[in-house]
């Protein structure tokens, strides 16, 4: 089932006064979800009157066809307490800086923690820079529990107690984190690109509609390569003609293996075919690499190809003539945005 993007998942504890502490946990790509996962589960055992059901997980309760937005919306403008499980991977992504931004304008005091899975605080740029950041270690994580404590106010247990608590269940949630620094750690490493480009080249019937249309993604390949500096794989690279192309099993195999090394995807779609391209998308969004599609009209793209980024976070559909107008546009706007879409 897709899930929403940038995940989120709050917790409701009922005061003393009667009223609702909310705790919003944020989320993208799968090493930030593993630890919104874990703090789904350990919350309610380390804070006092709090269960599983208080806890709410947008990946799984979330209904189908449910207006996720106004849902993610209404949730942001009611919590009381922000975690932003940051990585790497993730921290330049649009949902969660929507959702660092929201949690921003919503609260007048510092009640937003980054947490920090295998960064430093000096990795922070821009709004995340403001806040107050966590990393996973023990006394930093009893120190993020005693805030979120501190929020609970007639409720809230003792300093004491909350540590002696926090003390009996550490190990259950300390080997989850120690794997997700691990697994964030292994991320750069196993990237032979940064960049995987997909356009329609195949799909065009001969050499004189082949030709020129290569030349125009070359534009996009040369500028992401050179004024960005991004390894960049191609398939097209050096087809100059079609019938320079591999014969289909052995261009499955080495698009399929250069998706698997590949940090970022790129669609260009400039009309609608019937293109591998399409499912090289689908490919990457299987392995939930940040994607960005560039098409002409979005109902070129397949129905439920449309719809991705109402469901997933790590998909953006870029549409001519709102916010393109040719090759060239895309290419500049792909440097504009590099660090942004391409952190490494």
């Amino acid at each position: 089932m897709w899930h929403a993007p940038a995940a989120l998942c709050y917790a409701l504890v009922t005061s003393a006064r009667g009223g609702v502490v909310k705790i919003f946990v944020s989320w993208s790509g799968p090493v930030s979800q593993q630890v919104a996962d874990a703090l789904k589960g350990w919350l309610p055992k380390v804070l006092p009157k709090l269960d599983a059901d208080d806890v709410f997980l947008s990946s799984s309760d979330i209904d189908p066809g449910d207006r996720w937005m106004s849902r993610l919306d209404e949730v942001l403008e009611s919590t009381d307490y922000g975690i932003l499980c940051l990585t790497r991977e993730n921290m330049n992504a649009a949902w969660i800086l929507y959702e660092a931004g929201a949690l921003s304008k919503h609260f007048k005091d510092s009640r937003v923690t980054p947490l920090l899975i295998g960064l430093d605080p000096g990795d922070l740029k821009g709004p995340l820079l403001q806040r107050n950041a966590s990393g996973v270690s023990k006394p930093e994580v009893l120190k993020l529990a005693r805030a979120l404590n501190s929020q609970m106010r007639r409720s809230a247990m003792k300093r004491e107690q909350l540590d002696t608590v926090f003390e009996a269940r550490w190990g259950e949630l300390e080997p989850v984190l120690r794997e997700a620094v691990a697994r964030a750690g292994d991320t750069a490493a196993k990237y032979s690109w940064d960049v995987f480009l997909s356009a329609p080249m195949a799909a065009y019937p001969d050499d004189a509609s082949y030709v020129p249309a290569r030349l125009e993604v070359k534009k996009i390949f040369d500028a992401l390569k050179g004024e960005c500096g991004l390894r960049v794989y191609w398939a097209a690279e050096k087809i100059e003609r079609l019938a320079d192309f591999e014969t289909i099993d052995v261009s499955v195999t080495g698009d399929v293996r250069a998706l698997e090394a590949s940090r970022y995807f790129v669609l260009i779609y400039p009309q609608k075919l019937p293109s591998s391209a399409l499912f090289e998308a689908g490919y990457a969004c299987a392995l939930e690499r940040p994607s960005h599609y560039f098409v002409r009209e979005r109902h070129d793209l397949p129905f439920l190809m449309r719809e991705l980024p109402g469901a997933l976070s790590h998909v953006r559909i870029h549409q001519s003539p709102d916010d393109w107008t040719s090759y060239d546009d895309i290419a500049r706007r792909l440097c504009r945005q590099r660090d942004a879409w391409f952190p490494r």
